[in-house]
């Protein structure tokens, strides 16, 4: 999946770092469970890896191997890569702007909208971006965007709050919590139905996974169904946990604590089953998550005035960006 995935709005990026020779300890299970291990990650013992394989952001700037790209304006928010460059967004004047920054030089505004206008999703093939505006009481209003050029190709008005869960130029997955639904908006033909009577997490439409959000006698759940057969749960989890974010293939989850810089993160199968868990020692993260593929994930940690991007896979982490203090601002 694409960097936007973060999740749903992705923190500025810190610099970050990760250790091969991790600490690993044993975590108090209840009777007859298996017991938890957890990778301890701490900046200063963490060894250099590879860089990053993708794009992330990190304050104002984004990093990509050795190219270094500053996103002009204030608020500035990295969405992906679109054909050319990085689509990213800030605030100059009040108003976002929408742009494409070429690798190169040759940057192309998108469109300039109003100060409500920061939520932007893009699709995982960077064909088309979904804009939302938060609009009177608890109305929403979206506009599907060409990535290429910034042409208005729908619009969507709905008198509730809705987010989106996934996008593609066909398709929206969009979710509410009152009522608590998922519904499903077809952009071509304006046609709006309920996926579920729940309300979801995340959702990938190429995987043809729904991660749903229900609440249990007080507790937050989670459980993983499909979008074509959404009432029928894979598995169920109810520990009070935020899904953060898909793997490509849909297979792996990675959960956190429901704080957003939450330093301890686990990868679950698609099974549900714990096959990795990281607690951020002596510092926090930046919200920066991403999968760099199937069952790698890299992080963003802050560790008093500097940071790094971690890699972590089973129970090993290694850095992937060099650690730096924090820029001016």
């Amino acid at each position: 999946m694409l960097v936007n995935r973060l999740a749903t709005a992705v923190a500025a990026l810190a610099a970050l770092t990760l250790a091969p020779g991790l600490l690993t300890a044993s975590v108090a299970a209840e009777p007859g469970a298996p017991q938890e291990r957890r990778t301890a990650i701490r900046l200063d013992d963490l060894e250099r890896g590879p860089d990053a394989a993708v794009p992330y952001r990190r304050h104002r700037t984004i990093q990509d191997g050795d190219l270094r790209r500053r996103i002009p304006g204030r608020q500035p928010d990295l969405l992906g890569e679109v054909d050319g460059g990085y689509l990213v967004t800030s605030s100059v004047d009040g108003r976002t702007t929408l742009r494409v920054l070429a690798r190169r030089g040759g940057d192309r505004v998108l469109g300039t909208f109003g100060s409500r206008s920061r939520s932007f999703t893009l699709s995982d093939d960077a064909r088309v971006v979904l804009m939302r505006l938060g609009g009177r009481a608890r109305s929403t209003r979206f506009m599907l965007l060409s990535s290429t050029d910034g042409r208005d190709l729908a619009r969507l008005r709905s008198p509730r709050s809705l987010w989106p869960l996934d996008v593609t130029a066909d398709e929206v997955v969009l979710t509410s919590d009152d009522p608590r639904q998922v519904l499903s908006w077809s952009p071509g033909s304006g046609d709006v139905r309920i996926v579920v009577r729940e309300s979801g997490g995340l959702a990938d439409l190429d995987q043809d996974v729904l991660v749903r959000t229900p609440r249990r006698r007080g507790t937050q759940c989670l459980e993983m169904a499909s979008l074509s057969s959404p009432r029928e749960a894979m598995w169920s989890r109810c520990a009070d946990e935020v899904p953060r974010l898909l793997s490509p293939d849909g297979q792996h989850l990675l959960v956190s604590e429901r704080s957003w810089d939450a330093q301890d993160l686990r990868v679950l199968d698609a099974a549900g089953e714990q096959v990795a868990r990281y607690r951020i020692r002596d510092g926090w993260g930046t919200g920066l998550v991403h999968f760099e593929d199937e069952q790698t994930v890299l992080l963003g940690v802050e560790s008093g005035d500097a940071g790094a991007v971690v890699r972590c896979s089973g129970t090993h982490c290694e850095l992937a960006s060099g650690v730096a203090p924090h820029p001016p601002r």
